[in-house]
């Protein structure tokens, strides 16, 4: 019976060990830009591996972290210019000060 507790003891340690050593490793590539993807999957690749095969393998891993949403969002250029047309008010619609002012009686 002991030795049976003991078992499930150090089953259920390991278990929680591999999971956070998997939590860690997904912390670590969680918000990394494309670029940086890729630079750290051919790192890791061993340098007889040809380029074209690190390329593909890169390839695939940014697909699919592209589809769990696990990559940083990059800002497209559009989205790099100044933001100053989309904050100014519509002259065409009354702001709640000019309202304001319509209504306050002249004394």
């Amino acid at each position: 019976m002991k030795k049976k507790l003991i078992g499930l003891i150090l089953a259920v340690g390991a278990a929680a060990a591999v999971a956070k050593l998997m939590a860690a490793k997904k912390a670590e590539w969680q918000g990394l830009s494309e670029d940086q993807v890729r630079a750290k999957v051919e790192q890791r690749m061993p340098s007889r591996v040809p380029e074209e095969k690190r390329a593909e393998v890169a390839d695939k891993v940014v697909t699919k972290m592209r589809d769990r949403g696990m990559l940083a969002e990059e800002a497209p250029a559009e989205d790099l210019e100044p933001a100053a047309a989309e904050e100014a008010p519509d002259e065409s619609e009354p702001t709640a000060e000019a309202d304001s002012e319509e209504e306050t009686p002249a004394t």
